[in-house]
């Protein structure tokens, strides 16, 4: 009897719960945030080869080494160390009629006219891309920037149904662009943004 006693009030409390679960009332908002950001640096690849002779284009024979050594002088001339430069790994099949490498330099975006001014022949601009200073406090600036939108959101939605906004009950980040790689583009600025669900308890 007493078992059948506590049985029954353990089924009881199960309904009472799932009942409470199931008029509890409550608000799922989307929240968004973006911003600006502008390039601080570039990087450009240069590749550098040898060169044969074309009466027609009036080009001189040149070899990899020369126009290796040619470039590096017009680098020490605009300030820049021979030890900027990256060797950029190559992939895929060569070329075996013509030597040629390529190279990375990473520098301040201001420097970005005066790296463009070389001029050369074996001398040729592969790729310019434009790195983006991202950090922790950029990401946290643009998630609280969401969550506030969030709530501005639900509590215009409350005003209008005459209910009140009760505490937070789940945050979910659906969309955040501060990957590693995405810290370079081809454009000189880009759009951060971030975007949060927040599910908010609704009171009457």
């Amino acid at each position: 009897m007493k078992k059948l006693i506590l049985t029954s009030a353990f089924i009881l409390f199960t309904i009472l719960s799932i009942n409470a679960q199931s008029t509890e009332r409550f608000i799922r908002v989307v929240g968004n945030s973006q911003k600006e950001i502008k390039a601080n640096k570039i990087k450009i690849v240069f590749k550098i080869s040898e060169t044969v002779e074309n009466t027609y284009s009036k080009t001189e024979k040149k070899t990899y080494q020369e126009s290796y050594s040619d470039f590096i002088k017009k680098l020490s001339v605009l300030g820049f160390k021979e030890s900027e430069l990256a060797l950029k790994p190559r992939f895929g099949s060569r070329n075996p009629r013509t030597e040629s490498k390529s190279y990375i330099i990473e520098t301040n975006i201001n420097s970005l006219e005066k790296l463009l001014s070389i001029k050369q022949t074996g001398l040729y601009i592969q790729e310019i891309k434009y790195l983006f200073p991202l950090d922790n406090n950029l990401e946290t600036e643009l998630s609280l920037l969401a969550i506030e939108d969030a709530k501005r959101k639900a509590n215009t939605i409350c005003n209008r149904v005459k209910m009140k906004l009760g505490k937070v009950l789940n945050i979910e980040v659906k969309l955040n662009d501060f990957s590693q790689s995405k810290n370079e583009s081809k454009d000189s600025t880009i759009i951060k943004t971030y975007r949060v669900y927040i599910t908010f308890k609704l009171i009457d």
